[in-house]
């Protein structure tokens, strides 16, 4: 154990730590600052960016041995609050740069050390900036990030203010128009919490989960064998698609949302857990809950799989090629584009780890919703 003394937004702490454990690690755990948001654990997405000693710093993968003392930490708690928000948050909440929000605090953190160096910078030095900071955005196609770091910099040269950033509402709708997303404060200001800040509030002895994800982008479904991981210490139940069944759920959600009400099937051709198919990289197919993140990490790993690899399409016009293999096991207009869903798999070589933060969650709410497994999840099984 060693001890440090830091003074992180503005205050000076003094803690008793592991010297091994990141820096994201103890934001999140010791001090529940979980605005710094752990996505692939490799400093490859810039989601845990923070700002320490005025440069951007990856706090998931920074040892706290390099950590020296008296170094000034800023998190995006400390970069503006919900009423008192920077402009950059702001710029971002009228941008629509903060959809999912899971990388807006990461941004914004680099965003803010670019313009406190440059105030008067390029859209390619944002651009670069950003390419630089690892930072990664599965939502928005960068360009509204570009914008509002450029509307920022404005505001903080003292062209404009935040009040004309921000969407005036004039009519009755608010259809077509610039409106704010209502969640936007919260995820700019690192207050919202997702799957994996829901867990460090947890009561004592809450179980937590993690998935068995593929590791390729298209495959049939031989064999999934979990005796080695149901084995493992800390772990209490691995959950699989026949589980789901067995509960009388049926292990499909809609996944193909986006298209038209008139297509023939009813959309239902995606599984919760993948029990015959693997359809895109990192694909849920097992479920472990576990005393703790490390056991259930760990016997996730071990869940053994025997696949068939099929085909991966990379591309569109490959994906709807007359001769491509079947992605669903439909036939209707839904299979053409059901076939280029395999192409998000490249996306999820980057976020696999990322998706398991946010998927957890969500797969464990879909699952809940359609069957009686929350009575199974309890030490009593």
């Amino acid at each position: 154990m060693i001890k440090k003394t830091l003074k992180i937004n503005g205050v000076e702490r003094i803690l008793i730590l592991d010297k091994d454990e990141t820096l994201a690690q103890v934001l999140r755990d010791h001090l529940l600052l979980t605005g710094c948001k752990i996505g692939c654990g490799e400093g490859h997405c810039g989601a845990c960016n923070v700002i320490m000693n005025g440069k951007v710093t990856r706090s998931c993968i920074y040892k706290m041995s390099r950590v020296p003392d008296h170094a000034e930490i800023t998190t995006i708690e400390g970069v503006g609050t919900l009423s008192d928000m920077h402009p950059i948050q702001v710029a971002w909440m009228a941008y629509g740069c903060a959809q999912c929000g899971f990388c807006s605090p990461g941004f914004i953190i680099s965003a803010k050390v670019l313009l406190d160096n440059n105030p008067s910078p390029t859209r390619e030095e944002v651009r670069d900036w950003f390419n630089k900071q690892r930072n990664l955005c599965r939502c928005t196609g960068y360009k509204p990030l570009i914008d509002a770091t450029m509307a920022a910099a404005a505001v903080m040269r003292g062209e404009m203010t935040k009040e004309d950033l921000v969407f005036k509402q004039t009519g009755d709708s608010i259809v077509g128009t610039n409106y704010i997303r209502p969640s936007a404060a919260q995820k700019v200001t690192g207050t919202w919490d997702f799957g994996a800040d829901d867990a460090l509030k947890m009561p004592s002895g809450t179980l937590r989960l993690a998935l068995t994800q593929a590791k390729v982008s298209h495959a049939n479904i031989l064999n999934i064998d979990t005796a080695e991981a149901e084995s493992m210490p800390g772990v209490v139940r691995v959950i699989t698609a026949k589980d789901i069944k067995a509960a009388g759920g049926t292990n499909k959600i809609n996944g193909l949302v986006m298209l038209p009400k008139h297509n023939k099937t009813d959309g239902f051709e995606r599984p919760v857990l993948c029990d015959e198919k693997i359809f895109q990289f990192g694909d849920a197919i097992a479920i472990v809950a576990a005393d703790t993140e490390e056991h259930a990490r760990a016997a996730a790993e071990a869940v053994k799989v025997e696949i068939e690899e099929l085909p991966a399409y990379m591309n569109a016009m490959d994906a709807i090629a007359p001769d491509a293999a079947e992605i669903h096991r439909t036939h209707s207009l839904r299979q053409t584009v059901s076939r280029v869903l395999i192409l998000t798999g490249t996306a999820f070589r980057i976020h696999s780890r990322l998706r398991s933060n946010l998927t957890v969650h969500v797969s464990l709410i879909f699952i809940l919703s359609r069957t009686a497994v929350m009575v199974t999840l309890t030490k009593t099984v």
